[in-house]
């Protein structure tokens, strides 16, 4: 029997790890199609022919390319977050203890150390704009207190990426993926909507 209970915890933990890990990829796989698009969409804004266009539509825009941003934020925070029975990147290493090399794990508290201000970063406009709406501050004195550059989003959810790809490359010995990109979807939108 205890031999059996083993197999059944076992089999559990494997599942959960499994259950993670797939979460957490399609977590950073919207989170990189809505990264993509709201990128392209404020580099459309300076496009010339494109603005004409835009007039008509410039509420729908605004809410679209502030939808994207804050599904992005909203995301990157659930990858992040620290809590119990959600899909994270701390619960989906807590499900691979004993799995993971010395090696990858000295490689991961790397990426770690490296995102951890970033990390705070997203917090603070998740929890103070995105999130909740703060009573004692207004949204741009978030923004600037934050001063979040879209560089830093991206390395950020380039280096979750890695951390997902890490763990699920020792501990599982599986390949994930990401790079779908959303850029070309909105450029087609464009494309229809100037022509």
């Amino acid at each position: 029997i205890a031999r059996y209970a083993g197999v059944s915890t076992l089999r559990r933990n494997m599942d959960d790890s499994t259950k993670l890990r797939q979460g957490l990829h399609r977590l950073l796989t919207q989170a990189e199609i809505d990264f993509e698009m709201w990128q392209a969409m404020r580099d459309e804004r300076r496009n010339k022919t494109f603005q004409g266009k835009l007039k008509r539509y410039s509420r729908f825009y605004i809410a679209a390319e502030n939808a994207l941003f804050n599904s992005l934020i909203i995301i990157l925070y659930k990858t992040v977050e620290n809590r119990k029975g959600t899909i994270n990147i701390n619960s989906y290493k807590k499900s691979l203890i004993g799995e993971i090399s010395e090696d990858t794990q000295d490689s991961l508290s790397k990426i770690e150390k490296r995102i951890k201000p970033l990390v705070t970063k997203i917090c603070i406009l998740r929890n103070n704009t995105v999130g909740h709406q703060s009573m004692s501050l207004e949204a741009g004195d978030v923004y600037d207190k934050v001063d979040l550059w879209v560089s830093e989003i991206r390395q950020l959810l380039s280096d979750l990426q890695e951390l997902v790809y890490i763990l699920a490359k020792d501990a599982q010995d599986t390949h994930v993926t990401f790079n779908l990109r959303g850029t070309q979807s909105f450029k087609n939108l464009v494309n229809d909507l100037t022509c």
